[in-house]
């Protein structure tokens, strides 16, 4: 069934190609006398003989990207009467969008095909094209923000330059399409007397330039820029389609990722339809030719983040052994820029890179991002690149449960908004305290360019004066964003003081994270009372002796055996999971070859355990103890002392516990959430340090009242607050020695979409 689904799309893929086709052949009647119309071609008895014959023809004018695959595709379709009926009933398709000047200038082609992913080259190349209105989004901030970019003349200037965007992953242009609609309207609206034909011939000629290795996307790319202005003459496009094989040892092709080495844009890299040879993919060219890429003011992408972990599908798409050579020569460039391990993050965290390496200081990144950049050890490398050499303006989340956490068409993965501006060697760390980033979390996302350009507008508005919106400041309100008189989200801003900042976004509402943000610090404020205390913080790396093995490890080492001589805490069954105390629930013996491997394992076993990951929706507690050391496949065993394991397990099922511990959560899908053993760490926790010997046997006389009383799913436990209020309540009466009312907390906690999965 899978196989018929891929057949079924790949053959809706060919037509779609088609139909793009016949439009530009319309299009193309208007200047090439020597083509029939598509009313002609219809009413012929053969309409495939006749296409191929015109199309034959176009060819002849160059053209290549566009009618060179769809005539391939003609050509391997065999003759008869039912292909023929349907190649009419699609010119019949064509022809009438071609009659539409609105159709023509919109996206229509990437639509189509955002629904058409080809089964497994979306899971191989992670082709997870951006949304429109999420790309309107985008380019509306990257166009449209304080800048040197001048559209009163034509070519367009940055810093007194020619203006250069690029897309290094452009797929079917939905990007590059966002940002031409953005520069137009600039130019419409600032030039004394707007040149728009002049424009487009520009932009698509010199200006935007797109790379991708698959050859059909580029093209839809390539038509999707060009009929924006369908009847002005262009004479090619900077958009290519690139090799990504592994032909010999000595001849390897990384697609856009070869120009990490060499700013050469070689013939032998791009991708030939008909010829063989060197090929520029153009709209209207296709010529012998080698060139260096320029330096960028503006690049906008949404990379592919195929990762090499969990199955190593780094460049999936290809055989096993092109596969390996692939991964080899590019770890080996990795390696030489200093950039060794980033593969772990995926080809997206490469990809950003790349993007740095050809973006001019003063430019600006605009990306579509998995939200686990904000947080994952293995994005850690890009984060310090973006603090170091960026002023990163926006951060732009959705919280759109129970499947809109994302960006991209066809995946439910948390994605950001990305928007950063590269800093000139003069910035330097002068303005580094003045340099705000604005978080936008969306509570509903727009769902059409309109509504995108009319979100991008308010945020625009805040850039000139972020500090008013500081979210570490106790007095500081949130911008609520508003679509037609209603609320669909908020915005703030905050300092990036801390390479690991998820945590300013992890939630969906502004005062939950602004209550995370100050709690790191060891303040407690609450939004009706503002600041009422303080609680000593301290890492929990102060604390313990060691985090016990990861999941590899233990799998690799142990095995399930009911007669094992090593005890485990096995799996996370929420409905089972209901009480602090644990009893171990399974047995392991080593595996084979792994005896001494698996004694020195068992060493970093421990009583205290706490999630590696969590589905927050059902799961009720984020710790346990239990009643002897154990490893676990699905919980880090932290190795510290008895008492200190019984207070932290107290403070971790806490709501401050609770809230610190999601502030150090990679988030991967709205509320699934992992949390990674460098993390953990730094963990904030409360500083036993600073407690009094009777502090510390008060909190342990309260983990003696709780240890059995059973936790209600979070969601539960939020709206109607029981174990996890006596034992806040108690924390309160022990550390702050007062009684403080959490009331309105528990209320925000019970309704926002990182622990109900649901919107709000």
């Amino acid at each position: 069934m899978a196989r018929r689904s891929d057949d079924l799309k790949i053959l809706a893929t060919s037509a779609l190609l088609l139909i793009d086709a016949m439009v530009l052949h319309e299009v193309l009647t208007r200047r090439l006398e020597k083509i029939d119309t598509l009313s002609t071609i219809r009413s012929k008895t053969n309409v495939k003989k006749s296409l191929e014959d015109n199309w034959r023809e176009i060819l002849k004018e160059n053209y290549e990207p566009v009618f060179e695959i769809a005539l391939k595709i003609l050509e391997n379709l065999p003759a008869s009467p039912q292909v023929n009926e349907a190649l009419r009933k699609l010119v019949e398709v064509a022809y009438d969008i071609a009659s539409s000047p609105v159709l023509l200038k919109h996206d229509l082609f990437g639509r189509v095909y955002h629904q058409l992913l080809l089964g497994k080259l979306t899971k191989y190349y992670a082709t997870y094209y951006t949304s429109i209105p999420a790309a309107r989004l985008l380019a509306r901030l990257l166009v449209n923000l304080p800048s040197n970019l001048n559209l009163r003349e034509i070519p367009p200037k940055f810093d007194d330059e020619d203006l250069k965007v690029v897309d290094f992953a452009c797929g079917s242009g939905t990007l590059l399409s966002a940002v031409y609609k953005e520069l137009n309207l600039r130019h419409r609206l600032e030039a004394d007397t707007p040149r728009i034909p002049e424009l487009h011939t520009y932009l698509i000629e010199e200006d935007l330039w797109g790379f991708d290795v698959l050859q059909h996307a580029i093209h839809l790319a390539s038509t999707t820029l060009f009929l924006h202005e369908p009847f002005q003459p262009v004479s090619r496009a900077r958009t290519y389609a690139l090799k990504l094989r592994a032909i010999s040892d000595k001849e390897i092709y990384l697609g856009s990722l070869d120009f990490l080495e060499n700013d050469k844009l070689l013939p032998t890299m791009l991708l030939t339809g008909v010829k063989t040879g060197a090929t520029r993919i153009s709209v209207a060219e296709k010529e012998i030719e080698s060139e260096s890429l320029p330096r960028f003011h503006l690049c906008i992408m949404n990379p592919p983040f195929t990762r090499s972990v969990g199955g190593n599908l780094l460049f999936g798409g290809l055989p096993s052994h092109e596969r390996k050579v692939l991964q080899k020569k590019l770890s080996e460039i990795l390696r030489k820029k200093g950039l060794s391990g980033i593969g772990q993050a995926g080809l997206g965290a490469v990809f950003v890179f790349l993007a740095n390496q050809y973006l001019k200081e003063g430019g600006r990144l605009g990306l579509v991002l998995p939200k686990a950049v904000l947080m994952s050890v293995s994005w850690r490398k890009v984060r310090e690149m973006l603090l170091d050499q960026y002023h990163i303006e926006y951060i732009i989340s959705s919280f759109e449960g129970p499947d809109n956490w994302n960006f991209s068409e066809n995946t439910s993965l948390s994605e950001v908004l990305l928007v950063a501006r590269k800093l000139k060697k003069c910035e330097g760390e002068d303005n580094e305290s003045s340099r705000y980033t604005i978080f936008v979390n969306l509570w509903k996302k727009p769902r059409n360019e309109i509504e995108s350009i009319a979100v991008g507008s308010q945020l625009l508005e805040m850039y000139s004066n972020p500090k008013l919106f500081d979210i570490t400041n106790s007095n500081a309100t949130a911008v609520s964003l508003r679509l037609r008189g209603k609320k669909i989200g908020e915005a703030y801003s905050a300092k990036i003081t801390d390479v690991d900042f998820g945590y300013l976004t992890f939630f969906a509402q502004a005062e939950l994270n602004r209550i995370v943000a100050l709690l790191r610090d060891g303040v407690l404020y609450l939004p009706k009372e503002g600041i009422v205390g303080n609680i000593p913080i301290a890492s929990l790396s102060k604390f313990v002796d060691y985090i016990g093995p990861d999941v590899r490890q233990v799998h690799d080492a142990f095995k399930l055996d009911d007669t094992g001589i090593y005890n485990a805490f096995w799996g996370h069954e929420s409905e089972k999971v209901l009480t602090i105390e644990q009893n171990s629930n399974a047995k392991l013996n080593p595996k084979s070859k792994k005896v001494k491997v698996a004694r020195e394992l068992y060493k970093r076993s421990g009583r205290l355990l706490i999630v590696e990951r969590a589905w927050l929706t059902t799961y009720r507690v984020l710790s346990v103890v239990t009643t002897e050391n154990v490893l676990s496949n699905v919980w880090w065993p932290i190795l510290t002392t008895d008492d200190y394991a019984k207070i932290l397990s107290v403070w971790l099922n806490s709501t401050y516990g609770l809230l610190l511990l999601l502030s150090i959560a990679e988030v991967t899908r709205g509320p699934w959430v992992k949390f990674k053993k460098d993390h953990l760490w730094n963990l904030p926790v409360l500083d036993l340090s600073k407690l009094s010997d009777e502090q510390k046997s008060e909190l342990i006389d309260l983990y003696k009242k709780v240890p059995k009383k059973t936790f209600e799913q979070l969601p539960l436990e939020f709206s109607n607050p029981k174990v996890r209020k006596t034992i806040d309540d108690k924390l309160n009466d022990i550390i702050l020695n007062k009684s403080v009312c959490l009331d309105d907390v528990y209320e925000m906690l019970s309704r926002d979409p990182m622990i109900t999965g649901q919107p709000l």
